[in-house]
């Protein structure tokens, strides 16, 4: 496969991470088929492809005549190599991160170019993640989906219709599904081949902990609520096991982080932040039990709110366990 001639000097690079999601990678590219594209704009669309061996190739070349593609190979699996890969081949001002899994609203791109625009010194923007479910959705899960924790597996991000300066200490930040850094900064932070899901793991926040790095750093960034993509959330993950399976992963994410950048991570962002790592593993492990007592007893009671809360802290809480230093596992 040849990709299309190259346009000189594109403002914009979009990037997509893929590997094994042919349907879900098609649908996405339908989407950026039809963005609005800002008068004189240069732009590419560069695909990194994670080792796929389905048939992502040949959905890749089916969209060559109508958008600027670049196919690239990361044969090292991993979301952060492949990341990495994207960011040593984007060609762009800016470089525009999204996922596999998503429908790009039309107008995002002209809004993530106006956004630029506005605040030229501005370093990282970020907008809306809209879940949409598969369905036919669990009615607790529908009726959940807006609340807490579900809204945090969702990637549910939105902080209203106005222009505002992102904030690491309220949390106003955006995640990987839709974000974009200017390049100057992000080839000077590479993402972490330890977080960031592969075949062999599943820590997350390999994007979220680059973010923290370039505003830690004293760099801005700002909120552009028309950039919308919608994140598309298979039946899979509308299930309590997958539930347990995300915070497993973000407890572990934790642990990990801690054990390299302890009260300097996305996750616990000062010394001065209490680690729920600090109390032992033989606390952890006192305080999982008795989670997983009123877990059961809310399921019963038929408290759904409430038995998620307490799923979460039992997956977090084992998640930490079987990464924290010194542990000897759940």
């Amino acid at each position: 496969m040849s990709d299309p001639p190259l346009e000189p000097d594109p403002e914009i690079s979009i990037v997509i991470c893929t590997r094994n999601r042919a349907p879900q990678l098609a649908a996405v590219l339908t989407s950026i088929c039809d963005l609005v594209v800002p008068p004189g704009l240069a732009w590419e669309l560069c695909i990194v492809d994670n080792g796929s061996t389905d048939s992502t190739a040949q959905v890749v070349e089916s969209f060559l005549p109508r958008l600027p593609v670049r196919y690239l190979h990361e044969p090292v699996a991993g979301l952060s190599n492949a990341r990495n890969r994207g960011v040593e081949a984007a060609r762009g001002r800016y470089i525009c991160w999204t996922d596999d899994d998503v429908e790009i609203d039309r107008d995002w791109l002209a809004a993530y170019a106006a956004a630029f625009r506005r605040h030229p010194d501005a370093a990282v923007f970020g907008g809306r993640i809209l879940p949409r479910l598969e369905t036919p959705t669990p009615p607790w899960f529908a009726a959940l989906a807006h609340r807490w924790p579900l809204t945090t597996l969702l990637a549910a991000r939105d902080f209203g219709d106005e222009v505002s300066p992102m904030s690491l200490e309220d949390g106003r930040v955006p995640w990987g599904a839709n974000y974009a850094v200017r390049a100057a900064e992000q080839r000077g932070f590479r993402y972490d081949p330890k977080l960031g899901v592969s075949p062999d793991q599943k820590r997350l926040g390999e994007e979220a902990e680059v973010i923290f790095q370039i505003l830690r750093g004293g760099a801005t960034g700002w909120w552009a609520p028309d950039a919308k993509v919608r994140h598309i959330i298979p039946l899979r993950r509308q299930t309590r096991a997958y539930v347990y399976e995300y915070f497993f992963a973000s407890g572990e994410t934790l642990a990990y982080l801690e054990s390299v950048a302890p009260g300097a991570n996305h996750m616990r962002q000062s010394p001065a932040v209490p680690s729920p790592l600090d109390a032992g593993a033989a606390r952890l492990r006192a305080r999982r039990a008795l989670a997983m007592v009123l877990y059961g007893v809310c399921r019963v009671l038929g408290a759904n709110l409430r038995s998620l809360y307490y799923l979460q802290r039992i997956a977090f809480i084992s998640g930490a366990l079987v990464e924290a230093r010194g542990a000897e596992g759940p």
